[in-house]
């Protein structure tokens, strides 16, 4: 992926949890190019670990939620669950309503779109 390829509800997460001043759960949690492999560094890391004819494919895939509630309730179980839930309830709710207001949501949900590198390779 390319630094511009987008990071599906990672971006809107990182970003609402930075600027809401948390600190981060574990080192460049909040960095969204720690969330970047390219498709030329996975081929490379591959072929570093030994495997031949490989092949890698970017596809663009889409998260739906029905609700934009529905979205970031998906918080609780990433890497930064516990973080959350170690907040007060109006500070996690706080935190879920600023995430919501950054995803794009209509009457049919929230879709995200992320951008994923898939490889395949002979060992």
């Amino acid at each position: 992926m390319g630094s511009r390829a987008p990071l599906g509800l990672f971006g809107p997460v990182n970003e609402t949890l930075r600027e809401a001043g948390l600190a981060e759960p574990f080192p460049r949690a909040f960095d969204p190019d720690s969330y970047r492999v390219s498709a030329a560094d996975l081929q490379e890391l591959l072929q570093t670990a030994g495997l031949r004819d490989i092949r890698v494919d970017t596809v663009l895939l889409d998260a739906r939620w029905q609700t934009a509630e529905a979205a970031t309730a998906t918080l609780l179980g990433m890497p930064f669950g516990p973080l959350l839930s170690a907040l007060p309830a109006d500070a996690q709710e706080q935190i879920r309503a600023h995430l919501a207001s950054k995803l794009s949501g209509s009457a049919d949900g929230v879709t995200v779109r992320t951008a994923s590198n898939i490889a395949c390779g002979v060992k």
